[in-house]
């Protein structure tokens, strides 16, 4: 999916994981946010009828099941506790997003990317005996701290230092402190 395409279908992650993510003018990709089985999106362009905000891609191979917009609205109609998931689900774009842009002017460098495995921790990861666990790639960090992959390197390796942190292979620890 493509921002900007035009979209008639909430669509539900059933298998995998893809990347919500934006280009700027530069042509440099911004990640939003990891999508995740049982994960729905489109919602807010079915309802409003408007374009996709983002380009979704599968990061792996994944199954998506499309939800017609008339079916969406007859699930609506027929059962308000679904009308109000569907509005909870959209609450919490919403804050997500906020925390997002609010992460992104953060003065330091260190703060973003603090900020950032933050923001991932809540949304994607797991807790494992040491700590909490993100699956995330030090390029992918990068790109949502709004830095080179260089720079937020030199930061993870400070925050590791420190004690709060434990780097591996495409996936980093927030350790208990």
């Amino acid at each position: 999916m493509s921002r900007g395409q035009s979209i008639s279908v909430a669509l539900l992650l059933m298998k995998g994981r893809l990347r919500v993510s934006v280009t700027t003018e530069e042509g440099e990709e911004q990640l939003l946010r990891w999508m995740l089985p049982g994960e729905i999106s489109g919602l807010s362009s079915v309802f409003a009828e408007r374009t996709y905000p983002a380009d979704l891609v599968a990061a792996v191979p994944s199954q998506v099941l499309q939800i017609e917009r008339a079916k969406l609205m007859e699930l609506i109609s027929q059962d308000a506790t679904v009308a109000v998931d569907l509005l909870r689900i959209l609450g919490l774009r919403i804050n997500q997003l906020f925390d997002t842009l609010a992460d992104q002017v953060l003065p330091t460098l260190e703060q973003r990317v603090w900020a950032t495995l933050e923001r991932i921790a809540r949304s994607n990861s797991e807790q494992v005996p040491e700590g909490v666990q993100l699956r995330v790639s030090q390029a992918d960090l990068a790109q949502a701290a709004m830095a080179s992959r260089q720079r937020v390197n030199q930061q993870l390796r400070r925050l590791q230092d420190k004690g709060l942190i434990r780097l591996g292979y495409r996936n980093i620890v927030l350790l208990r402190t």
